[in-house]
C-alpha cells in the first residue's frame, strides 16, 4: 500500500502544479503544507517528492526548498538505455527499434524543412558536413547537423526525443562494434540529406534520411 500511496500522492502533486499553473522554478509548498493538502504522513510526501525528482518533474535543493522541474526527456535516459541493452542481448531487438523510430521521427522533421527552404539554415547544415571530413571533428559535427534539424524543424518534444535517442544509441552501441563509416561516406550521405532538402522533394528526402541509417543498420543485420 505505501507504493501505491506514493504514486497517488506523486500524481497528487502533478495536479496540483498544473492547477495553480506553475512553472519551471517555481517553488512547491513546503512539506508541511503538502502534508497538511494530501493528509499524507511526511514520509510519504518526502517518497512522492523523490519519485518526481527522478522524473525531473521537481528539484528539491536541499536548503532551499522543492521547486518545479523542466521535465527534461534526459530523465528518461536510465529507463531507456536499460531497456535497450536487456532487449538487444539475444537479438538486437532493442537497437533495431531504437533506430527504426528514430529514422521515423528524422524522416518527418526533415520534410518539414524542405517546406521552410531556408538559406540560413542550409548553409550551417552544410557547414557541419564540411567538419565531418576532419576525423576530429566529425563525431561532434554530426550531432549538430541533426541538433540543426530538430530545432528548425519546429516540434519540441521530437526534438527533445530525438537528443535522448541519440545519447542512448551512442551508449548502447557498443553492443554492435564500432562505426565502419570512412570521413568520406559519412560526409556522402549527410551531404545527401542537404541536397534532398534543398530540392524540396520529399521522396528524395525519405531516401536520403533511409541512407543515413544504412550502414548502422548492416551493422544490425
Amino acid at each position: 500500500m505505501r507504493t501505491l500511496r506514493s504514486q497517488e500522492l506523486a500524481d497528487s502533486i502533478v495536479e496540483l502544479i498544473d492547477r495553480r499553473r506553475l512553472g519551471p522554478g517555481d517553488p512547491l509548498p513546503p512539506e508541511p503544507r503538502l502534508m497538511e493538502e494530501f493528509g499524507a504522513a511526511r514520509n510519504s510526501v518526502r517518497e512522492a517528492l523523490r519519485t518526481l525528482q527522478a522524473l525531473g518533474i521537481v528539484e528539491i535543493r536541499h536548503g532551499y526548498g522543492t521547486f518545479v522541474g523542466a521535465a527534461s526527456m534526459t530523465a528518461l535516459s536510465p529507463s531507456l538505455l536499460f531497456r535497450t541493452r536487456a532487449r538487444s542481448r539475444d537479438d538486437l531487438s532493442g537497437l533495431r527499434d531504437l533506430l527504426e523510430v528514430r529514422q521515423i521521427l528524422e524522416t518527418e522533421l526533415t520534410r518539414k524543412l524542405a517546406r521552410q527552404r531556408d538559406g540560413e539554415l542550409l548553409e550551417q547544415l552544410a557547414e557541419r558536413v564540411r567538419r565531418m571530413s576532419d576525423p576530429a571533428t566529425a563525431t561532434a559535427a554530426d550531432g549538430e547537423f541533426h541538433e540543426l534539424i530538430c530545432t528548425a524543424a519546429g516540434n519540441e518534444l521530437a526534438a527533445e526525443l530525438i537528443r535522448l535517442f541519440w545519447s542512448v544509441y551512442r551508449q548502447a552501441e557498443a553492443l554492435i562494434g564500432a562505426p565502419r563509416t570512412p570521413s568520406d561516406a559519412l560526409v556522402a550521405k549527410h551531404q545527401r540529406i542537404v541536397d534532398a532538402i534543398t530540392g524540396g522533394d520529399p521522396e528524395a528526402i525519405d531516401d536520403a534520411v533511409r541512407h543515413h541509417f544504412d550502414e548502422v543498420r548492416s551493422r544490425l543485420t
